[in-house]
């Protein structure tokens, strides 16, 4: 079954995202304010985030809302002042990002995803 246009746009924004991040976490080790640890922790947990674009473009529902979940949850710490261990960068990222986050939510959770998501097994 052929991925609908309002997914494919939500899946390249996360890939945008995680590269971004990525990028980011590079710029953070090169101006010493991430670690040896603590940039390879970021990476694996880039890497890990790689499976939620793969998954959702498979039609894989749970990944939908895990994705969701745990973007939302990172949004609350972040809110509620949880910024021990951020670098600057991350912090103006995060506020940078969270339109692109809005748009891949508004495509993944449309009328036309939902139906999609539904019908895929």
């Amino acid at each position: 079954m052929n991925v609908p246009k309002s997914i494919s746009s939500a899946i390249t924004s996360i890939w945008l995202t995680i590269a971004i991040s990525a990028v980011a976490a590079v710029i953070n080790k090169q101006i010493g304010a991430l670690g040896s640890s603590e940039f390879i922790f970021y990476l694996f947990m880039y890497g890990i985030f790689c499976i939620f674009p793969y998954k959702i473009s498979r039609g894989s529902n749970p990944a939908r809302f895990i994705f969701a979940t745990l973007t939302v949850i990172s949004y609350l710490l972040l809110l509620g002042g949880e910024t021990t261990g951020i670098t600057k960068l991350d912090l103006v990222l995060s506020v940078l990002l969270l339109p692109i986050y809005v748009f891949i939510f508004y495509r993944l959770f449309s009328a036309e995803a939902n139906n999609w998501f539904s019908q895929v097994k």
